[in-house]
């Protein structure tokens, strides 16, 4: 007898043994096999702090009398102090803030990553006391994620800053804790942020478009902000990038937008239950995080988010406009190469609540058809 035919028969006759039937040794050849342990992807850059930098270590404007690996053995400490990043650098009154501790971007070209670190006993108290995660381009052009004091309770703070115009997103408050875990994903120029308080269940607290996908250095910071504020410690226990996992990678937003990628042509529009014969807004084109529009023969290009969870999908761009502030909602349909997109206008006003549009909703509806 085969050894592939013994094996057969064992599992046959203790599956029926078991209470089962009806199946054939085409089942077992065909079983999948399954990975034994978690998937463990490749770390680009990691470091311990455990008593010597890393010589990829570049810091902007370093201060060493504020920054030590002694004051805690096994921690990076940085000194928070009177000093930002935030707004345009030519007009701003604050000094600029030292010891931005950064690396070169370990990920190659627009390659995706995921950084962690974590902080321990910082309790910021007076405002704009911070320590986290920044992307970072230049002074004017970075991405920040960080624990921020309001002046009176700590709590995430997100921005994004390009060519000196930021936007910020105030996260929940948290309660204290001694070791705070920051991670940010990135997926193309969309960056997820999510905290832990035990490194193991981390809380998504959103995502949002910055940059072009291919940042020039990643690290942490740690500083006071615009006002005079006591001097506190942020001791970083670690510092690590990453690949992603395959459950990263495979994101149900991440992949909806892969799929809207591209151009579309408006073939039909109907504004306020009217159907119009030439819409104000004549083409799209996604990508990554970005949207671009033809509005009335100008184009404009701003950034936008999928929902993908609610009844019906949704869609969020951040303007009509660069610059402006009020964002506009709406939702979406994908079929193949057919796209409709329904947007309330005016701009800050709620999303929809189904695809379609009545006499004097203000909404716009619209029908694209992928280009080829």
């Amino acid at each position: 007898m085969s050894c592939d035919r013994f094996r057969c028969e064992i599992f046959v006759v203790t599956w029926i043994a078991l209470g089962g039937g009806g199946i054939g040794c085409q089942l077992v050849a065909d079983e999948p096999k399954r990975p034994l342990v978690a998937e463990k992807p490749e770390v680009l850059f990691v470091d311990e702090f455990d008593g010597q930098l890393s010589e990829q270590w570049n810091p902007v404007r370093p201060d060493p009398e504020r920054f030590s690996l002694n004051r805690h053995p096994g921690k990076l400490t940085l000194v928070t102090h009177h000093g930002d990043i935030v707004g345009d650098v030519r007009k701003r009154r604050a000094p600029l803030a030292k010891n931005l501790f950064l690396i070169p971007n370990p990920a190659e070209g627009d390659g995706d990553f995921v950084v962690t670190t974590c902080v321990e006993s910082f309790r910021p108290t007076m405002k704009y006391q911070q320590a986290g995660l920044l992307i970072y381009d230049g002074d004017d052009n970075y991405l920040k994620f960080d624990l921020e004091s309001n002046g009176s309770t700590p709590g995430f703070k997100h921005i994004r800053e390009q060519d000196a115009f930021r936007l910020y997103d105030t996260d929940p408050k948290i309660k204290p804790a001694d070791r705070v875990w920051f991670r940010l994903v990135k997926r193309g120029n969309v960056y997820e942020r999510a905290y832990s308080t035990d490194g193991k269940k981390f809380e998504v607290l959103g995502e949002a478009v910055w940059g072009d996908g291919s940042p020039l250095q990643v690290g942490i910071i740690a500083f006071n902000g615009p006002r005079e504020a006591d001097e506190i410690e942020a001791s970083f226990d670690f510092f690590r990038v990453r690949k992603l996992t395959r459950e990263e990678r495979e994101d149900p937003a991440y992949l909806q937008r892969q799929e809207i990628a591209g151009s579309w042509n408006v073939v039909k529009t109907r504004a306020s239950g009217e159907d119009l014969v030439e819409g104000p807004i004549s083409e799209f084109h996604f990508d990554g995080g970005d949207v671009s529009f033809v509005i009335q023969g100008e184009r404009t290009e701003v950034d936008f988010m999928l929902d993908i969870e609610s009844e019906p999908n949704g869609f969020t761009m951040s303007s009509l406009t660069v610059g402006a502030t009020d964002p506009v909602h709406g939702n979406y349909e994908l079929n193949e190469d057919k796209l409709i997109l329904c947007l309330s206008l005016p701009p800050g006003t709620p999303a929809p609540q189904e695809l379609e549009s009545s006499p004097g909703d203000g909404r716009i509806l619209m029908t694209l058809k992928r280009s080829n």
